[in-house]
């Protein structure tokens, strides 16, 4: 293991006996291991003009030139070595090596193969072979040769490790943290394994502990990239933003070049409310990847919410004709269509996203408000993403440009209508950021919300308003949760409900008392309920009538007010409060 005296050793025997090849070929051994590959290269060379048919140092030249990146010489290099020696287990394997880095995949997974063949318990050959099949997607082969390799080595951490990755993408998450786990007690200090396991861990969902071993790798391996990015993935999820911004930015010092980084980070800061600055990260990753379609989709979201509508179209227009299936880009150009003004337009992309997948359920709802068609209900999912991408702007956007005030008209109500200074124990439906709560905290004793959104609950939660903040459907909390409030409250809410009637049902049978029910409506002179093309419900106050008669209800106060402003007017709406 002393180099530096078999440097000495090695030269010495070539000065005194320059015609033997076994002392050029042993010296080239030498002078690899201690990085001097050109010196290499040249004593290999010299043994084989000496003793061309030096099966040895024919597969030593290719290991010198395999280290050098001289793949091809390499590749010419084993194949003489095993024309030499047909046998030549070593050759097989490491011509297999050098074909994969060559993309000769095929090729690569014969001649690990034939070695296998000749050696039926060469591990390593085993494990190179499930990284060729894992990577043509051929999981189950890959899978029984990592525990082929582990069956003849069961401490080979390597093996333990490909075979978590391999059983990720086979789904069976829990097998896949077993394997990666035992690659780390096998080896600690095995950054590729902790990115694995961490891997593995977010798409279980444990954000956390992902977290940990995304970390663990970086401490052990400060250049791991893949850890960089999967680490901003983990903190992007947990809300983490400023963080995952950083670990994005880091995975990008270390390569300027990866696209799909700087489209995360673009989605990072765009929920950040950073938009120019998401802006240019996505025309980064697309001057990085001209064909990136998920890039240009991405750039059109955010110059959308920067009002640069026709900017948007275009961007979602180079999306689809890069991926002419790409049913959210064709969603999301019905969107700027629809917002242009261009119905026939907005109808057709709605069609076609809906053509590609047929349970696109906003898609479903947007093109029924264009066509004239009233559902029961905005699907939840249109209404969760669509309030996810407000939530950073969400209180400035309505406040400060459109003149929102329906929460303050609600609670004046409120208090014109009631005897004594609390109103005690409030539901806040639909809370989103807490605008009722922030008027209403002062009079009540007990504040609590619910809303579909997380990100409108995060921001709710920051202002310390709120007793209690639930995640979910009104519905759901209204059928299953213990109802005891002497108030509920719904400000805009409505509006992304049709029909009320099982919500008016809920809370007179469930709440544990008489109450109030206090909300706003976009108003409609007319008929009861209807979709309109803004994707939005309007009531008529004969609608509303007419479900406190069959429910038992009190229509106490109504109020037409201007909600806020759309394209420069006001939106009517009615401002209710029923006794129960």
């Amino acid at each position: 293991g002393d180099l530096t005296e078999a440097l000495v050793a090695g030269q010495k025997v070539v000065s005194i006996a320059p015609n033997d090849a076994d002392a050029h070929n042993n010296l080239a051994v030498v002078l690899k291991g201690l990085g001097r590959l050109g010196e290499a290269e040249a004593s290999c060379k010299k043994a084989i003009i000496i003793k061309p048919d030096y099966a040895e140092a024919h597969n030593n030249l290719g290991n010198t030139q395999h280290t050098m990146g001289m793949f091809e010489d390499a590749e010419k290099s084993y194949n003489k070595a095993i024309a030499i020696r047909p046998d030549y287990v070593k050759a097989y394997y490491s011509l297999g090596v050098t074909l994969a880095e060559l993309g000769k995949t095929e090729e690569a997974e014969k001649s690990y193969n034939k070695a296998i063949i000749l050696k039926p318990d060469y591990a390593d050959a085993h494990v190179n072979l499930g990284l060729i099949l894992q990577e043509a997607s051929r999981l189950g082969e890959s899978e029984a040769s990592f525990r082929k390799a582990i069956a003849i080595r069961p401490d080979y951490s390597e093996a333990h490790n490909n075979l978590g990755a391999t059983l990720r993408r086979l789904g069976r998450l829990g097998e896949s943290e077993v394997s990666c786990r035992k690659a780390i007690s096998l080896k600690p200090d095995y950054a590729e394994a902790h990115i694995n396991l961490g891997i593995t861990l977010l798409e279980l969902e444990e954000l956390e502990s992902a977290e940990t071993n995304f970390n663990k790798a970086i401490t052990l391996k400060p250049d791991a990239i893949e850890a960089y990015i999967n680490l901003g993935v983990v903190l992007r999820k947990r809300r983490k933003l400023e963080e995952a911004a950083a670990s994005y930015n880091k995975a990008i010092a270390l390569n300027t070049d990866y696209a799909e980084v700087h489209s995360y980070l673009g989605a990072t800061l765009h929920d950040l409310g950073r938009l120019e600055e998401a802006e240019q990260s996505f025309k980064q990753a697309i001057a990085l990847k001209a064909d990136f379609a998920d890039g240009h989709n991405n750039l059109g979201n955010t110059l959308r919410q920067l009002g640069r509508l026709e900017e948007a179209e275009g961007s979602y227009n180079n999306a689809i004709v890069l991926r002419p299936e790409f049913a959210e880009a064709h969603y999301n150009l019905g969107m700027v269509s629809q917002a242009l003004e261009k119905k026939e337009e907005a109808e057709e992309s709605f069609n076609k996203a809906i053509s590609i997948k047929p349970d696109y359920f906003e898609a479903i709802h947007l093109l029924a408000s264009l066509t004239g068609k009233t559902t029961m209900s905005a699907p939840r999912i249109y209404v969760e993403n669509l309030f996810d991408a407000y939530a950073s702007k969400f209180d400035n956007s309505l406040i400060d440009k459109l003149g929102y005030k329906t929460p303050k008209l609600i609670v004046d109500m409120i208090l014109g209508n009631s005897q004594g200074d609390s109103v005690g124990s409030i539901l806040d439906l639909g809370c989103g950021t807490g605008l009722v709560g922030a008027e209403v905290k002062e009079f009540c004793t007990n504040l609590e919300g619910i809303d579909v959104s997380n990100l409108m609950l995060e921001e709710a939660e920051r202002k310390k308003l709120y007793n209690r903040l639930t995640h979910g459907d009104i519905l759901d909390y209204l059928s299953t949760e213990d109802l005891s409030y002497d108030y509920f409250i719904s400000a805009d809410v409505f509006v992304y409900v049709g029909d009320l009637s099982e919500i008016f049902r809920l809370i007179k049978s469930r709440n544990s008392s008489g109450g109030k029910l206090v909300f706003s409506t976009e108003h409609a002179e007319e008929g009861e309920f209807s979709l309109e093309e803004t994707g939005r419900y309007s009531h008529s106050k004969a609608y509303i009538s007419k479900l406190c008669d069959k429910f038992g209800y009190k229509l106490t106060d109504f109020q037409p007010v201007n909600l806020r402003k759309e394209k420069g007017q006001f939106v009517i709406g009615g401002l209710y409060l029923l006794d129960f």
